[in-house]
């Protein structure tokens, strides 16, 4: 079976390049947000991403077994396991924060088109929750100018009173930003 472990090293190499690439241009693209005015983890693991992490951990243990117990080609293939999960936690842990920049509120750092820019937020509200306060915005598309579309960004407890002062900054002079406790949330079912 010498012709399947060189495929499988092929396979390997071909997908730790492909994955590791991916992390480089995701980490490159958050260095390339200009004016980042904050900026949050939002996976759902304690603010990482659930997955890769998970991934992560399970190719660190496998990878201390193989360095203690394996042959060079076991060391190696975890080696390349290693790097894969490393890359897919970078690049999923910065797809996965949410940023706030002068510009707009960032809802894809890989594709710059997808940010929201502040002047066509039209009207958005609060609703705290547990241990978040969940903003909803509404806002109009450039590219559908007929449509309306709905963003929303889940803001933890200790950076929502400098999320309100951004808030109060950047759509303070188009829209009201009142805070009024009386109104109640439901949902229509």
């Amino acid at each position: 079976m010498p012709g399947l472990n060189i495929y499988l090293a092929i396979l390997l190499l071909v997908a730790s390049v492909t994955i590791g690439g991916l992390a480089f241009t995701t980490t490159v693209q958050v260095f390339r947000l200009r004016n980042k005015r904050m900026s949050w983890r939002a996976g759902t693991l304690k603010g990482f991403p659930l997955f890769s992490t998970l991934f992560l951990g399970i190719s660190i243990l496998l990878s201390a077994i193989m360095w203690f117990n394996g042959s060079l080609w076991s060391i190696s293939a975890a080696g390349l396991y290693l790097f894969i999960s490393v890359s897919w936690f970078v690049s999923s842990y910065f797809s996965s924060k949410r940023y706030v920049t002068d510009h707009g509120i960032v809802k894809n750092v890989n594709d710059p088109a997808q940010t929201v820019p502040w002047h066509q937020i039209n009207d958005f509200f609060a609703q705290e929750l547990d241990h978040t306060t969940a903003y909803i915005f509404i806002y109009r598309p450039e590219e559908h100018a007929s449509q309306m579309v709905r963003l929303e960004l889940n803001i933890p407890q200790k950076k929502v009173q400098a999320f309100k002062k951004l808030l109060k900054h950047k759509l303070g002079r188009r829209i009201s930003c009142s805070e009024d406790s009386a109104v109640q949330y439901q949902s229509f079912n």
